[in-house]
């Protein structure tokens, strides 16, 4: 028996029965086909590519071949190897048999289309649907988010070394477009100064001749660049190299160059900052002992029992964004897809209480997790002159200190917003005989939300606090595993490539593979196929009931 591929090619069954047998990860691949009918097809994709031109490679064959290169940690060699040579990969992408592939640089050519206009989300959108199809995603079920720190593949810089490896990376483009236009400007000293890369360390010697150097440095080719090459001004590195002479070097009175320092000009933020000059999307950011450079990747799956967990949203950031700013962006992608679900679950980072009244109202979504706890020193030291302790007259907007004195007129400051302030006359505190154990200050100052947020920060302080609320909500601590996947089985805590786009492209791609490998146990047996029909003879032989070999393993021959 034989099984024909979508292009026609007639695979023996054996060899598909000996590939599955022989590659641990050859089901998986093989049910793209088997049971998934293929993720994507070409005509799902048309629209990345122009109408006119030669034709190029098929671009769901690409991206078949590019979700199985991140499901078996291979290379884009090993990959297109893979393809030459494999027959479950010839399988799963429908090929003929001496179909001889292509070179393995198609396959970073593809990633530059995937990095476009949010065509990597369109894979998973299309990888959702097949696996919907299924019944492996509930409609309105239950799902839970949480993020992990990814390193960007860069080296880590000192402030120096990141200036002058700008400089020399400018140099080098400058020299790639425009060498002739270099002659005379790149002396002897540029030439020791930024002919290699910059490895100077932490303590490199004369360093404020360095600073002082570097920095006039970048001054004239910045200049010379402005006056002289106006069409070589917008490049990638000539851009970063203006950028980063800027967040670390400012203009004196006398139009010099001067070493930004945190106590006189002051360092712009790492929300800014640019960290490399080869990857201007990577961001510092620092999470208790945790410290990087790079990104963050917030991941999404179902938590329904009885199916599998399910990948249904991958979200990279950059690392100093707050997990507050992530989560409606995660929650419109899973509308989009028509997957939101009716429970999210999510850790203390991603919860606030105005993002929980809004998410439901907007989505109709219910987000579990922990209020954050109160961190007043009032609290902390557990004394009866917290915040609780003040009565809060809504209608009157007046609220009552324990000792029955009524505060001031409350404001909303827009530095603290949706948040209420009051003060306590001061004449009052300062005539209280127990002014020490409320406030160490000269008046007593409170703020709290609106009434509708303040109510449901007391409802649901109290909530996480019962027992049932604590068993609901571990459904929780099994994404923590999810990332252990990704990290440790998928390799995704190291960039493959730089930018953030690519970065998300690497996400998605690992999401899409864990996916598949999660599940392919729980798809069905794949349909039997019918037996081919009987010949004229062989029609004979079962209408005359004579006996006729069924395979031609069991075929008998004549001795001789």
């Amino acid at each position: 028996m034989c099984v024909r591929s979508r292009t026609g090619c007639v695979v023996p069954e054996l060899t598909v029965r000996v590939a599955r047998a022989c590659n641990p990860h050859g089901t998986t691949s093989m049910a793209i086909r088997d049971h998934l009918s293929g993720l994507w097809s070409d005509e799902d994709l048309e629209e990345w590519y122009p109408r006119d031109g030669k034709p190029g490679l098929s671009p769901a064959q690409l991206a078949t071949v590019s979700v199985l290169q991140f499901l078996l940690e291979l290379s884009d060699r090993q990959a297109a190897e893979s393809v030459r040579n494999r027959i479950d990969f010839k399988y799963a992408l429908g090929m003929e048999l001496e179909d001889p592939g292509f070179h393995h640089s198609v396959l970073a050519d593809f990633r530059e289309r995937l990095a476009q206009e949010g065509r990597a989300d369109k894979l998973l959108d299309l990888a959702l649907e097949k696996i919907r199809a299924v019944g492996l995603v509930r409609q309105r079920g239950r799902q839970r988010t949480d993020s992990t720190h990814v390193l960007a593949a860069v080296r880590d810089l000192t402030r120096l070394e990141l200036v002058t490896e700008a400089m020399r990376a400018a140099l080098e483009e400058l020299a790639r477009r425009a060498p002739h236009e270099l002659v005379g400007l790149v002396t002897e000293d540029w030439g020791k100064r930024y002919g290699r890369a910059a490895r100077l360390g932490k303590n490199p010697s004369k360093p404020k001749t360095r600073i002082k150097e570097t920095g006039e440095d970048v001054r004239l080719l910045l200049r010379y660049v402005h006056r002289y090459l106006p069409a070589l001004r917008d490049g990638e590195q000539v851009q970063a190299l203006r950028q980063i002479f800027v967040q670390n070097y400012h203009l004196d009175d006398q139009d010099r160059p001067k070493w930004r320092e945190p106590e006189d000009t002051g360092l712009p933020p790492s929300a800014v900052a640019i960290v490399s000059p080869y990857d201007v999307s990577a961001r510092y950011a620092r999470r208790g002992e945790t410290r990087w450079k790079g990104f963050l990747a917030h991941v999404t799956e179902t938590c329904d029992p009885d199916i599998p967990s399910v990948i249904t949203d991958v979200t990279t950031t950059r690392a100093a964004v707050h997990d507050t700013k992530a989560l409606p962006g995660i929650l419109a992608n899973l509308e989009d897809r028509n997957l939101l679900s009716k429970e999210h679950f999510v850790d203390g980072g991603y919860l606030s209480v105005a993002l929980k009244q809004q998410v439901a109202r907007d989505h109709g979504v219910g987000l579990v997790g922990p209020i954050r706890a109160r961190s007043t020193r009032q609290s902390r030291k557990g004394t009866v002159f917290s915040r609780d302790a003040f009565t809060i007259d809504w209608d009157a907007k007046e609220v009552t200190c324990p000792q029955g004195k009524a505060s001031r007129p409350w404001t909303t400051p827009p530095s603290i917003a949706p948040y209420f302030q009051v003060k306590f006359s001061k004449n009052d505190c300062g005539q209280c005989p127990v002014k020490a154990a409320c406030t160490r200050s000269d008046v007593r100052v409170l703020t709290f939300l609106p009434r509708e947020l303040h109510d449901i920060q007391s409802e649901s302080r109290t909530e996480q606090q019962t027992q049932e609320w604590l068993s609901h909500y571990s459904l929780r601590a099994a994404i923590e595993s999810t990332i252990s996947e990704f990290v440790n089985g998928h390799g995704m805590r190291q960039c493959r490539y730089r930018s953030q786009n690519k970065a998300h492209v690497q996400h998605v791609l690992t999401a899409i593979a864990v996916n598949l490998e999660r599940i392919d146990v729980h798809l069905p047996p794949a349909p039997t196929r019918q037996p081919r029909t009987p010949t004229a003879l062989q029609g004979f032989l079962d209408w005359q009931r004579i006996p006729r070999p069924r395979s031609w393993r069991v075929a008998t021959h004549p001795a001789g």
